[in-house]
């Protein structure tokens, strides 16, 4: 039987070809696109879920409660591992980690520069980093080991390294300081790490040399513990360690909490203490979006199928008359909708085969197709087996329930329901696409708006570089230097990049203020030529300069920080930073100084060269000029360093890449939706031409101009467009104003945006039927007319 069936299917696709392509290439195209989309959301969902101990692994997060708003971070102070190891039972280990940081390295005369964390002594004993020499146990006990990464071993060793017996137990220098010793080698980090590395250290040698993370009052690193397996009451200890920190009396409400360590990628956004989504939310968006794209194939395919119904109806007529049974028929009729898609997804595989490379480097992952693998071919069927049962569904009951008399009669109309059927087909499928077109144009208008707004600052051609080797005592010889440079207009060290502030406290006070009001400044330290270097707006006052030497105790706030002091005239007014008294000498405009997730932040800016890391540069002219010369003066003073540097301007973009990925995904899909939707629209029309070539041919004759024969075919399926418009705005509407909600800064969701959404899925849809009805209305009327 089955035989029989697939001799049938066959048939039928070789004596439509026109309809067979067009449904293979739409199902090729929706099976593709989901294949990737489904791809990259397996990629997602499976980030950091290789531990080995991954159901007792929680990080450390903390609630902030600041001036009534409660601020969520992952920032733990250090004293609360000490605690937790040692008077909570539930605990087993309790490991800080430090933010990521780009470590020097040095062995005899060869410098790199490598990414690492100081991490706690028992970290790969919890994560699972496989070593390829040392023990998980000991290779991090001594305060002054260093573990590396496979590919740091072959940089210094060479590709033998693992049978050089010299590898363990040589030295390395780090940030010109301390040397360490090597104590173990573990594989290259996976992609499915959310955390990436090259080398990790002790985490005592950076609290040695930061005596402020001490206190229980100030925060600065991570920590993730693993709880003991078994049993135990999850609630009481939750309940002891929300008030842990309180119970030290820091002054603010800080409350620590547990998240499992595997949710936190996907989880991470905070809404006043209330966990609101993540990357989670992409990901179910990009799910919604696979699903779409393949029910918009499986649309054409029903289309398709029930409107050339009449085509086959002398066919199921006489099965009908020779016994065959409607189940039979509908067997028929879903095997010819599997075989397809099958074929469909064959080709589908093998395209995303060759296109993978490139998404990769869109999405920046390393997601790969394994041919071999059986949970991959399961997973891939599972797509087609869906997509065809989907798509074959209505034909076959529909084509399975047509009547014999009238079959046999000639006398087959389709009934209303069934032409109605069909149209809310079409306008389902345009409405799922311009849903897709509203969403993209409004991620696409969001993003433009961050790359392109005003920060408050000129980001532009500013670069820095880390300060280490001689110019820490040599600082103002090696600016001088630089400043003799034409290109070069100013020089200052910080130790913040002004567009991605990380350090703030509470320690500034001010006369009048409320003792019970906690406020949290972002705070800068740095040197001479700030407001200069950086391209900050002073709007009174002064910066500092080398004309006041003396300006140790000088403040420069902003804006927002003299609004919140509730001072109309702040240049000249005391103010107190971390004890030390002082005077505010100048304002700057407010300026984005972190996300624009987030409200413009108050900040106090100190004069500290001392305690600043990073070196600015401002330039202007030919920049390659700039950098080369730059680069001698820096050799001159740092012989063997590596000169690297980092545009504050990339940096920017760097900070919005997830965004700006999503972006590019999204009009890359909806594109593919849209072509999708324009197959079976092209379809249709063909479809509907050749049902009525007489009356075209018979309307010509009679005096019917083009333009009005064009018009008469199209207006059908303008209708239609317009209606799924009427129905797809108001819930793209709802979706786009939750998307932007997030954003603390964005835009406004205006008219245009829906008015270039349905013009140009109408021009899209009458550029494709305006084809097909222009081709029939200039045909000769003769051939239409002698058709017996």
């Amino acid at each position: 039987m089955f035989k029989n069936y697939l001799k049938t299917a066959m048939r039928s696709f070789l004596k439509q070809k026109g309809y067979t392509i067009i449904n293979i290439l739409g199902l090729t195209v929706g099976i593709f696109s989901s294949l990737l989309i489904l791809l990259w959301i397996q990629d997602e969902v499976n980030k950091d879920k290789f531990h080995e101990n991954d159901a007792t692994l929680y990080q450390v997060m903390r609630f902030m409660t600041v001036d009534g708003e409660v601020l969520t971070t992952s920032s733990i102070p250090k004293p609360l591992a000490e605690t937790m190891e040692a008077e909570y039972p539930e605990v087993e280990h309790a490991e800080l980690v430090s933010w990521e940081e780009e470590f020097l390295v040095q062995v005899d005369d060869q410098f790199t520069r490598e990414n690492g964390r100081y991490v706690g002594d028992a970290f790969l004993e919890m994560m699972s980093y496989p070593l390829i020499v040392g023990s998980a146990e000991s290779v991090l006990d001594d305060k002054y080991s260093i573990v590396i990464s496979e590919d740091v071993a072959v940089k210094y060793f060479g590709n033998d390294w693992i049978s050089n017996p010299e590898v363990i137990g040589t030295s390395m220098k780090v940030n010109n300081g301390d040397l360490h010793k090597i104590t173990g080698v573990f594989k290259n980090t996976e992609p499915n790490s959310s955390i990436q590395f090259d080398m990790l250290l002790n985490i005592e040698v950076f609290i040695e040399q930061n005596q402020w993370v001490e206190s229980w009052g100030n925060n600065g690193l991570r920590m993730i513990t693993k709880l003991h397996d078994g049993e135990y009451d999850m609630e009481a200890f939750n309940a002891r360690l929300l008030e842990e920190i309180n119970s030290h009396d820091i002054g603010y409400d800080s409350r620590a909490f547990l998240q499992k360590y595997s949710e936190r990628y996907l989880y991470s956004n905070y809404d006043d203490g209330v966990l609101t989504g993540g990357r989670i939310d992409y990901v179910k968006i990009f799910f919604l979006v696979a699903i779409f794209i393949l029910v918009i194939a499986s649309i054409n395919f029903m289309n398709l199928a029930t409107a050339r119904s009449t085509m086959r109806a002398k066919e199921i007529g006489v099965r009908k008359v020779l016994g065959a049974q409607r189940r039979s028929l509908r067997a028929q009729f879903m095997i010819e909708s599997v075989i397809l898609t099958l074929f469909a997804t064959i080709l589908s595989v093998g395209l995303a085969h060759i296109m993978l490379p490139a998404f990769n480097g869109l999405t920046e992952k390393q997601i790969v197709i394994d041919l071999t693998s059986s949970s991959f071919w399961i997973f891939t069927l599972g797509i087609a087996v869906f997509t065809g049962l989907l798509s074959g569904s209505y034909p076959a009951f529909f084509l399975s329930s047509l009547k014999i008399l009238s079959v046999i009669k000639g006398t087959l109309k389709h009934t209303r329901s069934a032409t109605f059927f069909r149209k809310g087909l079409v306008v389902f499928q345009f409405a799922l696409s311009i849903l897709l077109i509203i969403g993209t144009l409004t991620v696409y208008r969001q993003i433009n708006y961050i790359m392109t707004k005003n920060l408050g600052l000129d980001k532009e051609n500013v670069f820095y570089t880390g300060i280490e080797g001689e110019m820490w005592d040599r600082y103002e010889t090696f600016k001088n230097e630089l400043l003799k440079i034409p290109e070069v207009k100013y020089v200052n060290r910080s130790s913040q990049n002004p567009i991605s502030a990380g350090s703030d406290t509470f320690g500034v006070q001010w006369e009048g203020k409320d003792p019970e009001m906690r406020v949290l400044f972002n705070i800068f330290n740095t040197d001479y030529d700030w407001v200069e270097t950086a391209g900050a707006e002073l709007v009174d006052g002064r910066g500092y300069s080398i004309d006041f030497p003396n300006d140790t105790t000088s403040f420069i706030i902003n804006q927002k920080s003299a609004e919140i002091m509730g001072m109309d005239d702040p240049v000249g007014q005391p103010l107190t930073v971390w004890g030390t008294e002082g005077t505010i000498v100048g304002v700057v405009k407010d300026f984005h100084m972190r996300s624009m997730y987030q409200a413009m932040d108050p900040l106090v800016v100190r004069f500290d060269p001392g305690n600043t890391w990073m070196n600015f540069i401002r330039i202007e002219g030919d920049v390659s000029t700039a950098l080369s010369e730059v680069e001698k003066v820096y050799n001159q003073f740092n012989p063997g360093f590596p000169f690297d540097y980092e545009f504050v301007n990339d940096s920017y973009e760097a900070d919005y890449k997830s965004e700006v990925v999503i972006g590019t995904l999204a009009n890359y899909f909806s594109a593919m939706a849209i072509f999708i939707s324009c197959l079976g629209l092209l379809g249709l029309a063909s479809y509907t031409v050749n049902q009525r070539t007489k009356e075209i041919g018979i309307r010509k004759v009679l005096g019917a101009s083009v333009p009005r024969l064009v018009f008469m075919l199209s207006k059908d399926f303008t209708l239609l467009i317009i209606v799924s418009f009427v129905l797809a705005a108001p819930v793209a509407y709802i979706y786009s104003a939750k998307w932007l909600d997030q954003f603390a800064f964005r835009v406004e969701l205006g008219y245009l945006v829906f008015a270039l959404a349905g013009i140009g899925a109408l021009l899209t849809a009458a550029l494709t039927v305006g084809f097909k009805s222009a081709q029939a209305a200039v045909a000769n009327p003769a051939e239409s007319l002698r058709d017996e």
